[in-house]
């Protein structure tokens, strides 16, 4: 039989065998020629090579489509196919597909680059690829190569492929040029974020252009046995709204957010040996600055440290490109040592800056990219020696141990505390840490109050990390735990949250009722299990709670009614 030819302006030959083909397929067949013809980038357009193009009806079943030796082969029954969920023609996917495998393995060798590895997630040890959600088709994490064709479907055939995978997409235009359509994208990027109350969670935009600039933050080592070595995080400097990117953005603390790398820990503690092996989900949050300087200067004690980067524009438009993808795409394992915020950080710094470079900045410990990130100059050498210099600028935020302190040897002076070291004092049942005066004065109730609050939070929080024991005593608290832990367990990754699509989500996706109706159970789980924990505590644990909590509710009423008075 004849073989039939495809009209052809350009140099790259499919050609077409029609064996097999009635004559509706054969017109089908022609025309998909020609479609996908078309959609090729210039540069294949111009190769001077033949690809023979076969119809093979005894392809695997869910095979449809094969490259062998130079030639193309594809499944009958994709012909005349309706449009899958994206619009996209099944048979110009299949087809786009398998030359991408004849030309990526015949000469071109895209899929071995290593920026389009790092970007694509193959970076990492062995051959996992952890960046497996949010998937258009989950095929892409079979190797390199098919990730490299799986890719080059929808950056030709999708219009928004661009807004969903921004740095791959830059990726495939600056190897092959645009592709046919590329829509306006949104601006800002959607985050999965942490709120300041307990349970909430919501979806935040972060817009590079009101990002003013981007800190390496290092809280400094301290408390459990994973945070010897300190937490190295990123700080976004942002800008409030209207407000000019300048230095008094820095004072806009309310808006700043945090990224910062973490075991995502789906139980009521924290086991070293699950830390040590891998045994959490790794997670990138974003969380607000001022969260984070509550959780480490105020319940852990330790100071935060922060290096500006020099970055320009274009790097920190990369970063928070490179850092949303990841946000919603990662599904990594934690350990303390292989795993860990330090090298999770560097990692990211290294494919936003760097992504055909090597492993420059990951490091196992948070102070090693420290020193990379000088030794480059990308971070200034910081004095911190002057504690309220640094604090004023912004580069410190210190740990609240200096000033419980001082406040607590102000009420010790005046006889209204005993003598104890400061964690004692903060750990002590209510009755050893000294009976609240009936008249103090306003300086001296605010005091108690910062006291009494930092007490009872520390105690909140051991009293949840006690919880396992109580477990198989309490139906109550299994149930308030299994509620909670199951809501956790569905935002484990934002990646696996009920939106549709893939890559990062667009905004008519993440307006859909059911993302909205789970994230609105948090608060609610949160409470129920507080309560039900409060509940399931040994008698003398709950009445020291219930005593810390009286002493907050008197203190605050008593510095109302003192600055009530000063003003009059």
């Amino acid at each position: 039989m004849a073989l039939l030819w495809a009209p052809l302006a350009v140099a790259l030959e499919l050609r077409l065998d029609p064996t097999g083909l009635d004559a509706t397929q054969q017109a089908q067949a022609r025309a998909l020629v020609a479609q996908v013809q078309a959609r090729l980038p210039a540069t294949w357009q111009a190769d001077p090579r033949r690809l023979p193009l076969r119809f093979d009806p005894a392809l695997p079943a869910g095979v449809v489509g094969h490259h062998r030796a130079g030639q193309l082969w594809l499944a009958p029954s994709v012909l005349g196919q309706p449009p899958d969920a994206a619009g996209r023609d099944p048979a110009q996917a299949a087809l786009i597909h398998e030359i991408a495998h004849a030309l990526d393995r015949d000469g071109g060798r895209w899929s071995s680059e290593r920026a389009f590895r790092r970007l694509a997630g193959w970076d990492r040890l062995g051959s996992h690829n952890a960046y497996t959600l949010r998937s258009p088709d989950r095929y892409e994490h079979h190797s390199p190569a098919e990730s490299f064709a799986v890719n080059l479907e929808w950056f030709l055939l999708d219009p928004r492929y661009a807004c969903r995978r921004p740095l791959l997409a830059r990726w495939f235009s600056e190897r092959f040029g645009p592709p046919p359509a590329q829509p306006a994208c949104a601006a800002a990027q959607p985050w999965l974020a942490a709120s300041v109350g307990q349970g909430q969670m919501q979806v935040e935009w972060i817009d590079p252009a009101r990002v003013y600039a981007v800190d390496y933050l290092l809280a400094d080592s301290g408390g459990p046995p994973m945070s010897r070595f300190g937490h190295s995080m990123l700080r976004l400097v942002i800008c409030a709204e209207g407000r000019p990117l300048g230095e008094r953005c820095r004072m806009d603390l309310a808006e700043h957010r945090v990224l910062s790398f973490r075991a995502f820990v789906d139980d009521v503690q924290v086991s070293s040996w699950r830390g040590l092996t891998g045994g959490y989900p790794s997670r990138l949050f974003l969380l607000p600055l001022t969260s984070v300087i509550d959780e480490y200067n105020r319940v852990e004690l330790r100071d935060l440290r922060a290096w500006p980067l020099a970055l320009d524009r274009q790097q920190i438009a990369d970063l928070l490109a490179s850092a949303a993808g990841l946000h919603w795409r990662y599904d990594g394992a934690y350990s303390f040592i292989g795993n860990n915020c330090a090298v999770e950080t560097g990692r990211l710094l290294d494919t936003a800056f760097d992504p055909a470079g090597g492993s420059h900045y990951r490091n196992t410990f948070p102070k090693g990219v420290l020193r990379q990130l000088l030794a480059d100059g990308l971070a200034a050498p910081q004095a911190f020696d002057d504690p309220a210099a640094a604090t004023a600028q912004g580069r410190l935020f210190v740990s609240a141990r200096q000033e419980y302190r001082l406040l607590l040897a102000r009420l010790h002076a005046a006889g209204q505390v005993p003598a104890l070291p400061l964690e004692r004092w903060l750990d002590a049942p209510a009755r050893m840490r000294g009976a609240i005066p009936a008249e103090p004065t306003l300086e001296q109730a605010a005091a108690w109050l910062v006291l009494e609050q930092a007490a009872l939070r520390r105690r909140q929080l051991r009293a949840l990390q006690a919880l396992r024991p109580q477990l198989a005593d309490s139906p109550a608290l299994a149930g308030a735990v299994a509620g909670w832990l199951g809501w956790l367990q569905r935002l484990d990754a934002p990646g696996r949250l009920p939106v549709t699509g893939y890559g990062l989500p667009q905004a008519q996706e993440l307006a859909q009722a059911p993302l909205a109706e789970l994230l609105a159970q948090g608060p609610a789980h949160w409470q129920q299990l507080q309560q039900q924990a409060e509940a399931a505590l040994p008698a003398a644990q709950r009445e020291q709670l219930q005593h810390g909590r009286q002493r907050v509710a008197q203190l605050s009423h008593q510095v109302r009614a003192l600055a009530a008075a000063g003003a009059r």
